[in-house]
Parts: structure tokens; C-alpha cells; sequence
């Protein structure tokens, strides 16, 4: 019976590297479907992927070869201990996946409305074609380009925040945007004001439709939009939650 467990306990052992390489390349594959890896980074920086991708073959081909140079012919503990440490980024990876920033990244990253990003100044001409199409823009263009944006309607989503001090019409609509990763996201939010309270809850998605309005106050622009409707939306793919500078 013990010399039969040793024979199993080898074979598994043996077919350790092939079993890791098949999760990590099922991981990979994953990130790449539907474009899953923009739930982590900016999506200008694919070229990382190839990075990664070369990293696992070599990886794999380094474990594979240290094991070519041990005899099988008893249980190697190191090797599972190995196997585990290898698994962790895996299983992490499929965990995380879909919990994004909320309303209590937004109370630490909080980045009000015109500070940090300064306003562009530019023609409709040079405006991203998603900002274009039907009035609606997304929040990040909205800041960017306020001015252009100023006294015209607009179509814009993101999320829900109403602190315990804010006017019951209104409430905060903001979004993340990634330059690198969602590790340095930055929250982006605008005042909107409704002419009915709407009772919705923190982190709700919402589409809001109304006037954008930009004014100077006490010497700082200040945006806001007159809300004809807010509309509850599903929240998006975690891929698609995030605004890109």
C-alpha cells in the first residue's frame, strides 16, 4: 500500500509543471476574452501582455527543467510547496475580479471637480467621437473639455455618492479613470441637481440626462448638471467600469 502511494504521490508530483503552465495559460486566455485585462490596466499597455506571456513560458520551462533533474522516484514536498506559491496569483486573480473602486476609494482618492486635471480648452473638431454622438459624453471628457460642453445637454453615466450633509436633490455622479492601473485610479466627479429627490443609494449606476452647466465660483469653475432624468442602469462589465485618460 505504501510503496502504491509513493507511485501516485510521483506521477502527481511528475505532472505538476504541465497542470500549472495549463492554469496559467487558462488565466491568460481569460484576461484576453472580452478584453477582461481592462478591469486591471490601462489598454494602452497590451504590449505588457506579451511581456507576461513570454514571462510564463519561461517561468514554466524553468520549472519544467528542475524537475527533469530530480529523481521522481519519491514525493517531492518542495515541489507542491512551489506549486502553491505559483497557484496564489491565479486564484487571486479570478477572486478580485469584478470587485471595483466605490464610494470608499472615492472618501480617500477624492479628487473634486477641476483640481488636478485642468480644463482643456479646444474645438468640437478635436473632441473624442464618443463625446459627439448624440450629446452624450462620458465624465471624464466632460471635465476635460467643459467648456465646450457649457449650456448644451448632455447624456452621462457613472456612479451614485450623496454624502450625509448633501441637499437631498442632488447628489454626486463619478467615475474612476486609469492611467496605469486601477492601483492609481483617480475618482472624477460632477454635481448633479434633480428637481425631485431620487433616493438612490451609494454606488448605484445611474444615466443622467440634463444641462451642463460651468460657472466661477469664489475664483474656481464649478460644473454641475440640471438633471432631466436619472435613470437606475445595470452596473457595467468590470472591464468597462473604468475611464482611460
Amino acid at each position: 500500500m505504501q510503496e502504491k502511494f509513493k507511485r501516485s504521490a510521483t506521477i502527481l508530483t511528475a505532472s505538476l509543471p504541465a497542470l500549472i503552465f495549463i492554469a496559467w495559460l487558462n488565466a491568460y486566455y481569460w484576461l484576453l476574452e472580452d478584453g477582461r485585462y481592462k478591469a486591471f490596466i490601462q489598454p494602452k499597455l497590451w504590449p505588457l501582455l506579451i511581456l507576461a506571456l513570454i514571462l510564463l513560458l519561461a517561468f514554466t520551462a524553468a520549472f519544467i527543467s528542475q524537475f527533469s533533474l530530480k529523481s521522481m522516484a519519491a514525493f517531492q514536498f518542495d515541489a507542491w510547496i512551489k506549486t502553491a506559491v505559483l497557484i496564489v496569483p491565479v486564484i487571486f486573480l479570478w477572486t478580485i475580479y469584478g470587485q471595483s473602486l466605490g464610494t470608499d476609494a472615492l472618501a480617500k482618492r477624492l479628487l473634486q471637480t477641476g483640481q488636478g486635471v485642468p480644463f482643456k480648452t479646444t474645438n468640437l473638431a478635436e473632441l473624442p467621437s464618443t463625446a459627439l454622438s448624440g450629446n452624450a459624453t462620458n465624465l471624464l471628457d466632460l471635465i476635460l473639455y467643459a467648456e465646450e460642453f457649457n449650456g448644451k445637454p448632455v447624456v452621462v453615466e457613472g456612479m451614485v455618492y450623496r454624502g450625509a450633509k448633501v441637499d437631498k436633490n442632488s447628489f454626486m455622479l463619478f467615475r474612476f479613470a486609469v492611467a496605469c492601473c486601477a492601483a492609481d485610479a483617480l475618482p472624477f466627479s460632477i454635481r448633479v441637481n434633480t428637481a425631485t429627490e431620487e433616493g438612490l443609494k451609494n454606488d448605484t449606476w445611474v444615466r443622467v440626462e440634463g444641462l451642463f452647466n460651468l460657472e466661477t465660483i469664489h475664483d474656481k469653475q464649478v460644473s454641475s448638471i440640471v438633471a432631466d432624468t436619472v435613470t437606475p442602469i445595470p452596473t457595467p462589465a468590470p472591464e468597462k467600469r473604468y475611464l482611460f485618460f
